[in-house]
């Protein structure tokens, strides 16, 4: 082999490196941009929860966007709470909460202690932190 072939060879290596790092880079940066608005919506979930435990349901809406509170309003989210308690108990403890990137959203999960076994909590967050979706699930659901 010459070294002009070496050359080239050693040239689309380098390129194909560059491209995988640049393709992790810019992987990296979504989650570095959800990573730093986390502990922003962490405390919002975790105050959203607080209010629903303590049946200020009026307070819990505090941070819905607008579809979020037309669909939910304080009536309907104690009703949801109320069924999920009929199902798992009512409210014991809950954990840390996880957060994920999902497309333009942040989603934080929170498990939960509830009398008959574990809960999760999840809502999602738009970019401006405003609450998008709401959920009281069964651990481990898939993000949908």
């Amino acid at each position: 082999m010459s070294d002009n072939g070496i050359a080239r060879g050693g040239r689309r290596r380098l390129a194909r490196a560059v491209g995988t790092v640049a393709l992790a880079a810019s992987a990296l940066l979504p989650a570095q941009a959800s990573a730093l608005a986390a502990p922003q919506d962490d405390t919002i979930a975790l105050q959203t929860l607080d209010d629903i435990v303590k049946g200020d349901y009026t307070a819990a809406t505090a941070h819905f966007d607008a579809t979020v509170r037309r669909q939910l309003p304080p009536d309907a989210l104690e009703k949801a709470w109320r069924n999920y308690e009929a199902q798992f108990g009512d409210y014991r403890s809950h954990q840390n909460p996880k957060d994920v990137a999902f497309g333009q959203f942040t989603v934080v999960s929170v498990p939960l202690r509830m009398e008959h076994g574990p809960g999760e909590f999840r809502v999602s967050f738009d970019r401006a932190g405003a609450i998008t979706g709401l959920f009281f699930l069964k651990p481990g659901a898939p993000l949908t």
